[in-house]
């Protein structure tokens, strides 16, 4: 047994002590999963709701470098409740995710935070007709608000200045900080910038920015400097107009 095999199964039985209707299995060689009925009793603001859902938690190859992702598979919850178009369960801002999951990477951990707020979230507005903890922003809008919090900044153009060094590996703490404040980045937008490092592996920034792209509004693109992409995310729009431009040239 590979330690990465032992380690998930430490995890499951720590996992089945609080959450025994759970099965842990191997779809297919290397795709280990686990599924059943989660059952929970959630307190928020001094409302408790108990209920059960059944869930499928995917494990990626490299677990647990990487965190689980998981399926509501009772068809109670609908598709356009803060999920992803595979169905996948929106449990927050990826950036977010991989944080929270990254300081204690636990499947129980994991579940009892991330899955079961999500769960609880759901529940409370099936009952009440509202979100417990305010409507959370999804998608796109909600990549960029969570920028927007952690920079304090709404600016696409420095949100996206600031993920081009993250995305391309740039970061130097005694270069000047994208955002323009005339600081170097260790005494400016530096330290949250460290710390994200550390929780999400850098090719994910490439997909926020992306998202920060489809988040802004047709105002934001005037006077817009395509320099501010990360290269490999300017290097794919480049292609694209090309390809478009010669479809256009041919008809």
């Amino acid at each position: 047994m590979s330690s990465n095999e032992a380690e998930i199964r430490r995890q499951f039985e720590e996992l089945s002590e609080t959450f025994p209707d759970l099965r842990l299995s191997e779809d297919k060689p290397g795709c280990r999963v686990i599924r059943g009925i989660l059952y929970f009793s959630a307190t928020f603001q001094g409302v408790t709701i108990a209920d059960s859902f059944s869930i499928l938690i995917m494990l990626p190859q490299d677990y647990p470098n990487s965190p689980p992702i998981v399926q509501e598979t009772g068809s109670r919850i609908p598709a356009d409740f803060h999920q992803y178009p595979d169905r996948t369960l929106c449990l927050g801002a990826p950036v977010e995710v991989w944080r929270r999951f990254k300081s204690d990477p636990r499947l129980i951990t994991f579940v009892e935070t991330l899955v079961v707020e999500y769960l609880y979230a759901y529940a409370y507005f099936e009952k009440f007709n509202k979100m417990p903890f305010g409507e959370l922003p999804h998608g796109a809008q909600g990549i960029r608000e969570y920028y927007h919090e952690l920079f304090q900044t709404n600016d696409a153009h420095i949100l996206l200045a600031l993920l081009k060094v993250l995305a391309d590996g740039t970061y130097r703490g005694h270069h000047p900080c994208p955002c323009g404040s005339g600081k170097i980045l260790r005494k400016c937008h530096g330290p949250s910038m460290l710390e994200l490092l550390k929780n999400q592996p850098k090719e994910l920034f490439l997909k926020d920015a992306e998202n920060i792209i489809y988040s802004m509004e047709r105002n934001e693109f005037e006077n817009f400097d395509w320099g501010l992409l990360p290269k490999k995310l300017k290097r794919e729009l480049d292609e694209m107009a090309r390809e478009r431009a010669n479809h256009e040239k041919c008809a």
